[in-house]
């Protein structure tokens, strides 16, 4: 967290981030969004909607700078980039307060009930993987089809490679982000539009150019059905029967195929009758790279107690794997997008509470592959988890047997 000076005073810092909105605009850029899939949270209050206030233009201006910062920071020093962001997007900078030279404005309607939809209810169409909560827990969430208009101002002095630079940041984010939480599932999705500006779907090739990957499945039916397939895939990757795990007996789940379960037990020394660990990949945690923490629930008694997999910094690492559906201007399609910088979570060093495990999955790239062709839904298609995922969203083969420990 950064600490302003203490010769910044806060009335002088408001003053400055507000000074932007009575200033002379140079340019004006109007957009029209549409929730393309329902809205979890994005209120005060987390997890909840705001109905007087269901978009917050704060909540937008985050975005629209985590995009620029991910487009701009090429070649920079955190300093430059933090220098350059400051000037451009206010905020309290070595000189003191900067007034934002982007202003934002939303034009949303107040909701009422008729636009909301519980969890779990009939008439919402929502992958359950995009949103894991605890059964008694049944948020409302604002349905897909809610329209909302999104105002950009630039004040004067603003360069045209700066406009530029916001511009090509909506563009991502109308492409990948989204509003409200849990954005990385396909929740919040914006279908965005605009007279004023071509707001064309990121490519490939600009995605690959940045460090990032990307994947899409065929189109599907419509926005919702193209979200339910891209979740879809990472929730059978994981725990699929015959892929992320072994066919299972009526309600109980077969064994999973993963190392993590087996991993736990060995570390622990502790395992019910039937379930000795038996995976042979120990010591390792592959899926820690889809974000952090992991809960591990055993449902055995003489099994370990539930075990908190999470970053050796912080307390969580968000996922560098977006899915969502992905409007490529006449279809919807199932996306899987990897973040520039995604490969930076395969060797997380990870932990249980205070008890440091080392990284989750090799460095070594000898050593990943080798490991990798002994880890079933892994084989042979990537040395890593995020590598494999994408491969196996491009081709969803149908999956061989392997061994698996639940």
């Amino acid at each position: 967290m950064r600490i302003p000076k203490q010769q910044v005073r806060p009335e002088d810092a408001l003053a400055a981030w507000d000074g932007v909105q009575h200033s002379a605009a140079s340019a004006r850029v109007i957009v029209k969004c549409k929730l393309m899939t329902p809205m979890y949270g994005g209120g005060v209050e987390p997890g909840k909607v705001d109905c007087a206030m269901p978009i917050r233009p704060s909540a937008i201006r985050g975005q629209l700078r985590f995009w620029w910062r991910l487009l701009n920071g090429a070649g920079r020093t955190s300093k430059d980039l933090f220098a350059a962001e400051s000037d451009l997007w206010g905020g309290i900078a070595s000189a003191g307060p900067r007034a934002s030279r982007v202003a934002l404005h939303v034009d949303a309607e107040p909701i009422g009930a008729e636009r909301m939809v519980e969890w779990g209810a009939d008439g919402l169409d929502a992958p359950r993987y995009s949103l894991i909560l605890e059964p008694r827990h049944k948020p409302a969430l604002l349905n897909a089809g809610y329209e909302f208009t999104l105002t950009l101002r630039f004040a004067d002095g603003t360069t045209g490679d700066e406009c530029e630079q916001v511009i090509e940041a909506l563009r991502w984010w109308a492409s990948f982000g989204g509003v409200g939480a849990r954005t990385r599932r396909g929740l919040g999705a914006v279908e965005v539009t605009s007279a004023d500006i071509a707001l064309a779907p990121v490519p490939r090739q600009d995605v690959e150019s940045r460090g990032g990957r990307m994947e899409l499945r065929q189109a599907s039916r419509n926005a919702i059905a193209a979200w339910r397939n891209a979740v879809g895939a990472l929730s059978d990757f994981r725990q699929g029967p015959n892929l992320g795990r072994n066919r299972g007996r009526g309600s109980r789940p077969g064994r999973s195929r993963w190392p993590e379960p087996d991993a736990i037990r060995r570390h622990r020394h502790r395992s019910a009758p039937g379930h000795q660990p038996e995976h042979p990949v120990d010591g390792q945690y592959p899926r820690a790279a889809f974000g952090l923490p992991i809960v591990f629930h055993f449902k055995d008694r003489k099994d370990p107690p539930d075990a908190n997999l999470g970053p050796c910094k912080g307390d969580r690492m968000a996922s560098p794997l977006i899915l969502r559906p992905y409007f490529d201007g006449k279809r919807y399609r199932p996306l899987a997008f990897l973040l520039p910088g995604w490969a930076e979570s395969v060797s997380v060093a990870v932990s249980f509470g205070s008890e440091h495990l080392g990284p989750a999955w090799p460095e070594d790239s000898g050593k990943r592959s080798e490991l990798a062709e002994r880890v079933p839904p892994m084989q042979s298609r990537g040395p890593d988890a995020l590598t494999a995922f994408l491969h196996y969203f491009e081709h969803p083969t149908p999956p061989g047997r392997g061994h698996g420990a639940r």
